[in-house]
């Protein structure tokens, strides 16, 4: 590569769709080009809740008819004195997902679905399941989109 001439950053011009909308230039540094990249341009809602009781807890409720909730980042954090499996769930029949064992005091996980974002069944409810009774804090960055029809085969 250290072969190839230095590109200005007048001659760089992003190509496909909305690449300009995404993608921010500044003068290079060094020879180098720079590119700072906007999430969207959109700001997602935070969802915290404090889940202690084994099983479901609902984190956020069902956004409504066509309707559905696309989760942007996950953060879980076991603050109680036991050692617990924390997984989530679409709606209350929905298979488990992420599940992880936290030991106790402080354990975290966090999860950036930037790029591939999870987006539940239409008009579901998303839910913090427990393997036994603690102290959960879940926090959800997600916000709300238009379902996509699907045509029954």
């Amino acid at each position: 590569m250290s072969n190839q001439p230095k590109l200005s950053s007048n001659q760089i011009k992003p190509d496909g769709l909305r690449a300009r909308e995404y993608a921010k230039f500044r003068k290079p540094r060094y020879d180098e080009v720079v590119v700072a990249t906007d999430n969207e341009g959109s700001a997602f809602y935070p969802a915290s809740v404090n889940a202690t009781a084994k099983d479901e807890t609902t984190v956020i409720a069902a956004p409504g008819a066509d309707k559905c909730i696309r989760v942007k980042t996950l953060m879980a954090n076991n603050v109680g004195a036991d050692q617990l499996v924390v997984s989530l769930q679409e709606g209350t029949t929905g298979d488990e997902k992420f599940k992880n064992s936290m030991p106790q005091y402080g354990s975290m996980w966090n999860m950036n679905f930037i790029g591939a974002y999870w987006i539940l069944a239409p008009n579901t409810t998303l839910e913090v399941n427990l393997s036994a009774i603690g102290n959960v804090n879940v926090q959800v960055g997600y916000d709300i989109v238009k379902a996509i029809p699907t045509k029954a085969l």
